[in-house]
C-alpha cells in the first residue's frame, strides 16, 4: 500500500513537472513569436542549436493547440447531436400532447385524460434518460466507489422485475457467486436494470433467461442471455448506440436509450461489454479486469 502512494506521488510529480516545463516553454515560444510579429527578432539572438530548440517548442505548441481544438470541436459536436436528439425524439410525445389537449377542450372524456398522462410521463422519462446519457457521454459524473457486492446487486436489480418476469411466465435461471470490488453501487445498479429489462422486453413469454456472475482468470464476469428473433451480426455493433432500436421493438415501449447508458456506466467503471449471437439467442457479456479491480481495491 505504501509502495503504491509513493508511486502515484511520483507519477503525479513527474506529470506537474513536464506540465510546468510545458507552460515555460510556451511562454518563451510566445515572447519569440511576439518579437518575429513586432520585426524585433534578431537572427543574432541565438545559433542553430536554438533553432532547434525553438523548432521542438513550435512543434509541441501547435500540438497542443490542436489538441485542444480538437477537444472543443469534440464538445460542440456532442452539443450538437444532443440537441439534435432532443428535437427529435420529443417531436412525437409533444405532438400527442397538443393533439389530445385539444380534443379535450372539445369533448372532456376520461381517456384523453390517460393518453396525456402516459404522454407526459413518457416525454419525463425521455428528458431525465438524454441528460443522464449525456453527463455520462461528458464525463460530467463522478463515481461514488466503495467495496460492494455485485452478486447483490445483480439480485437487487431482479427483485425490481418479479412483477413482468410474472407476467410474461419467465424464468431466471441465475447462478452467481461473490465477486467485491470498488464500484458505485447506484450506477452499477442501473446499468444491470437495463440489461435486464432489455431481456425481459425481447424474451418471448415462457422462455428462460440465463444470468452468470463468475470469477474467470482475468476478469470478474456477468453474464446475461436470452432468447430474441430478428436480430443479425450486422447490427450488433449498432444495439448500443443511442436511441438505436431494432426492427423487432416496433410494439415494444422504450427510447433506445437502456443499452447506450449502460454500456456508458460499465465503460465509467473500467469494464467492458459486448454482444454476440448464438442462433437464436442473444448474449450481453460484461467484464471487469482482475487487475484494475485489485489495483483500484488498493488504492
Amino acid at each position: 500500500m505504501e509502495f503504491l502512494i509513493v508511486l502515484l506521488a511520483l507519477m503525479v510529480g513527474i506529470i506537474l513537472y513536464k506540465y510546468i516545463v510545458l507552460r515555460s516553454e510556451m511562454s518563451e515560444l510566445s515572447d519569440y513569436i511576439d518579437k518575429a510579429l513586432d520585426g524585433n527578432l534578431e537572427i543574432t539572438e541565438f545559433d542553430e542549436k536554438e533553432l532547434s530548440k525553438i523548432k521542438s517548442k513550435l512543434i509541441k505548441f501547435l500540438y497542443a493547440s490542436q489538441v485542444k481544438e480538437a477537444k472543443i470541436n469534440t464538445e460542440k459536436s456532442k452539443t450538437k447531436d444532443l440537441i439534435a436528439d432532443i428535437s427529435h425524439q420529443t417531436k412525437t410525445p409533444i405532438t400527442n400532447l397538443s393533439l389530445y389537449i385539444s380534443l379535450l377542450e372539445e369533448d372532456p372524456k376520461d381517456e384523453y385524460l390517460e393518453i396525456i398522462k402516459y404522454e407526459l410521463n413518457k416525454l419525463e422519462f425521455l428528458i431525465q434518460n438524454l441528460v443522464k446519457s449525456s453527463r455520462l457521454e461528458s464525463d460530467i459524473i463522478s463515481l461514488q466507489k466503495h467495496q460492494a457486492n455485485l452478486k447483490d446487486i445483480v439480485e437487487d436489480a431482479l427483485r425490481e422485475f418479479k412483477v413482468i418476469l410474472s407476467e410474461k411466465d419467465i424464468s431466471i435461471n441465475l447462478k452467481d457467486e461473490d465477486l467485491i470490488f470498488n464500484l458505485d453501487e447506484r450506477w452499477l445498479k442501473e446499468a444491470i436494470h437495463n440489461l435486464v429489462d432489455n431481456a425481459i422486453k425481447y424474451s418471448p413469454n415462457g422462455s428462460t433467461i440465463n444470468i452468470s456472475v463468475y470469477k474467470s482468470y482475468l476478469n470478474y464476469n456477468l453474464d446475461i442471455e436470452n432468447e430474441c428473433k430478428d436480430l443479425s451480426e450486422e447490427t450488433l455493433p449498432k444495439i448500443f448506440e443511442r436511441f438505436y432500436r431494432g426492427k423487432n421493438s416496433v410494439s415494444k415501449d422504450g427510447l433506445g436509450l437502456g443499452l447506450f447508458i449502460a454500456r456508458e456506466i460499465i465503460e465509467r467503471h473500467g469494464g467492458n461489454i459486448r454482444a454476440s449471437l448464438d442462433e437464436n439467442r442473444i448474449k450481453f457479456s460484461v467484464d471487469f479486469p482482475l487487475w484494475e479491480v485489485f489495483f483500484l481495491t488498493k488504492l
